[in-house]
C-alpha cells in the first residue's frame, strides 16, 4: 500500500502496548518517515549534551541535581540543563514536523506540536495484565518483573510528559484517538490510524 497523507502522526503509548510496532506499521503503510529513539541523536547535537546521557533520561522525570551530577556544569545564567535538553528536543520535533508528514512516537510530540493543524495525536494502551504478558514474552522475564517494569516505565513516562506543563499524559481528552491494543491488536490498530489520517 503506497498511501499519501499530509499529516504528522504523534503516537503516545503505555509501556508494552505496542506503540513502537504500530508506529512503524503506520509509517510503512503511508510510506512516510518514522521517528523514535532517532530523535536523541539530533537532540544531543542541538543541546550539547551527550547522546548517551540523554538516552539514560529519555522519557523520564529529569531532576536538575541528576543532570548536574552527570554533566558537571550549569549554564552561566543558571538555566537548568533539564530545560536545555527539553528545548533541544522540542526544536528537533518542530524541525521534523516542518519537513513533512511523518510518525513520531513519544517524546511529548502531541504537546509540542499541538498548535499545528495537520497533527493527529494517538494514544495506544491496554490493561496492565495484557502489557505484562507482552513484556514477559518480549524480554523473557517472569510475571513479577514484567509487571514491575510496566508500572515503573508508565510512571516515568507520565512524569516526563507532565514536568513541563500542558495536559496530562494518557488522558483521553489530550488525544484525537485512543486505541486499546488488547481489543484490536497491533495490525488493526495501525489500520485504524491509517484510515483516520487518510479521510
Amino acid at each position: 500500500m503506497d498511501a499519501k497523507t499530509s499529516k504528522i502522526i504523534s503516537i503516545g503509548r503505555s509501556f508494552g502496548a505496542g506503540g513502537k510496532t504500530i508506529g512503524k506499521l503506520v509509517a510503512d503503510s503511508l510510506n512516510i518517515p518514522y521517528y523514535d529513539s532517532e530523535l536523541l541523536k539530533e537532540t544531543a547535537k542541538n543541546s550539547g549534551l551527550s547522546e548517551k546521557y540523554l538516552e539514560s533520561v529519555d522519557e523520564k522525570d529529569i531532576t536538575d541535581a541528576a543532570l548536574y551530577m552527570s554533566v558537571g556544569f550549569m549554564t552561566p545564567s543558571y538555566t537548568s540543563i533539564r530545560q536545555i535538553a527539553a528545548n533541544a528536543q522540542s526544536e528537533v520535533i518542530e524541525k521534523i514536523a516542518s519537513e513533512g508528514p511523518c510518525v513520531i512516537v513519544g517524546r511529548r510530540a502531541n504537546e509540542i506540536l499541538k498548535d499545528r493543524k495537520n497533527v493527529v495525536s494517538i494514544f495506544v494502551t491496554a490493561s496492565v495484565e495484557y502489557r505484562t504478558k507482552r513484556i514477559m514474552e518480549r524480554e523473557g522475564i517472569d510475571e513479577k518483573a514484567a509487571r514491575k517494569k510496566v508500572l515503573r516505565v508508565d510512571k516515568e513516562r507520565a512524569a516526563y510528559y507532565n514536568q513541563f506543563g500542558g495536559d496530562n499524559w494518557g488522558y483521553a481528552s489530550t488525544y484525537d484517538l485512543c486505541i486499546n491494543t488488547e481489543t484490536f491488536g497491533d495490525e488493526k490498530a495501525a489500520e485504524m490510524i491509517v484510515k483516520l489520517v487518510m479521510n
